[in-house]
């Protein structure tokens, strides 16, 4: 089941710059007005959300995307999200020598409609890919996005961009062994 305060944190990242009035949230989250009002001071506090009070309009409350104190909730709160999916365990069960998540879920700016973008360096086929691509997470609803290497004359053929993406992404299984030589060939580093 899942926690009063995690429904909140859920709205303010899934929609990071959407305002949130009072009536709004007690109507996502059906908590009473009291449970609501307490999570919101709390997280207020913590930085990761602000409250504005216009003038003559009904205060609303947005999150503080700006803040490392939400960044970093984010960030965690997301591979919670992904651990109880399933996903990492499924991952990281994988017969491969390096899982890599990166993007938006890496730099926690993800949001609602956000995928997973996962990369995979090591010996795997168009067959298991696409069973990864098409693994039912049903707690999940969102949609993997993989790109993988299976050596490095794989990797190597990666443009500049997406290994940029990659190499600053959260390594949940293995070592990225494998970018040394071709970060220093490819970047001059």
């Amino acid at each position: 089941m899942e926690s009063k305060e995690n429904k909140i944190l859920d709205l303010f990242f899934n929609y990071p710059s959407k305002y949130w009035h009072f009536k709004d949230i007690k109507k996502e989250t059906k908590m009473a007005d009291s449970k609501i009002s307490n999570w919101l001071k709390k997280l207020q506090k913590e930085k990761i959300i602000l409250k504005h009070k216009p003038k003559g309009k009904m205060p609303y409350y947005i999150g503080n995307y700006e803040r490392s104190e939400y960044r970093n909730t984010k960030k965690i709160y997301g591979m919670q999200m992904l651990h109880k999916a399933g996903v990492l365990n499924y991952l990281t069960s994988l017969d491969v020598n390096t899982v890599i998540i990166f993007g938006s879920f890496s730099k926690s700016d993800w949001h609602k409609d956000s995928d997973i973008d996962v990369f995979i360096y090591g010996n795997i086929n168009k067959k298991k890919a696409f069973e990864i691509c098409h693994e039912d997470f049903p707690k999940l609803n969102r949609e993997i996005q993989l790109f993988y290497a299976n050596d490095r004359k794989d990797f190597e053929k990666i443009n500049e961009g997406l290994i940029k993406n990659i190499i600053f992404g959260d390594i949940i299984k293995g070592n990225p062994y494998f970018l040394k030589v071709s970060m220093d060939e490819k970047f001059k580093i």
